[in-house]
């Protein structure tokens, strides 16, 4: 149940994403997403393939725990003073 529950979040949200893009288009006078399927209805699994094989980049130079750990903290601190 809580499997079917996520995944129908997950199409929703996706999908939510592609409607947006869509009426952006008709907004923008221009086509919108097309390419991937029929009426651009497979653009979500596009857009996820793209997200999960993305070069994950860091510098030859930079030590990678330093690296991500920097940013992780500015966010930590950015959301901990949001709630004060």
């Amino acid at each position: 149940m809580v499997v079917a529950l996520f995944l129908l979040a997950l199409s929703v949200a996706a999908y939510s994403t592609w409607a947006e893009r869509k009426v952006a288009a008709i907004m923008q006078d221009r086509i919108g997403p097309n390419k991937a399927g029929p009426f651009g209805l497979l653009q979500p699994l596009a857009d996820g393939g793209k997200f999960f094989f993305k070069e994950d980049f860091t510098p030859d130079n930079a030590e990678r725990f330093l690296f991500v750990l920097g940013p992780s903290i500015v966010m930590f601190f950015y959301h901990y003073s949001q709630e004060l």
